[in-house]
């Protein structure tokens, strides 16, 4: 994938957008975006930038931006034991979850879709950082690739399911009612 990827998303569920850029350096796969949307607080804009190792296993994250008056600034990353350490204090439960799942951007699925590539699919223990309150939790989630190449996800504790469509890097091109890709 020489020099990256990119897409630019629209929100579908309410007004907004999103474009990310993946690219490959140094070892690492970076994943780089910034959203914005009209949320139930106001206006929202986060930047965000991920890093994985070269086997798609998330390491870290960098939040900056605001939801309507309030900023929002986070440091997100695996600490030496496996625990997930939000601007340096460990989020309870987190050791052993292996991606990030941020709950404003389609972004994240690409980590966790190019990561269970080969396999077919698979089960993916995420910490998940939704939009409402801000605060990471585990999220467990399922992942299978169907022959027509999309992939099926979901989310039993959510009592989530639905079909992803995909390009070739692993970008989300449909999620049905929440995103689809802007031409």
């Amino acid at each position: 994938m020489a020099g990256g990827a990119s897409i630019l998303w629209r929100r579908l569920d309410r007004p907004g957008h999103d474009a990310a850029w993946l690219r490959f350096e140094a070892g690492e796969w970076h994943l780089d975006g910034a959203a914005v949307w009209s949320d139930a607080r106001g206006p929202a804009q986060i930047a965000y930038s991920l890093s994985c190792g070269e086997d798609w296993t998330s390491r870290s994250a960098r939040l900056l931006g605001r939801v309507g008056g309030q900023g929002l600034s986070l440091s997100i990353r695996r600490g030496s034991g496996g625990e997930w350490r939000v601007n340096g204090d460990e989020v309870p439960g987190s050791h052993g979850l292996v991606d990030l799942d941020l709950g404003f951007t389609p972004a994240t699925n690409t980590i966790a879709l190019n990561r269970l590539k080969q396999a077919g699919g698979g089960d993916s223990a995420a910490l998940w950082l939704g939009g409402g309150d801000w605060q990471p939790q585990p999220l467990h989630q399922g992942y299978r690739r169907q022959p027509d190449g999309g992939w099926q996800c979901h989310s039993a504790g959510h009592g989530f399911r639905t079909m992803l469509a995909v390009n070739r890097h692993g970008f989300v091109t449909d999620y049905p009612g929440l995103w689809t890709q802007e031409d």
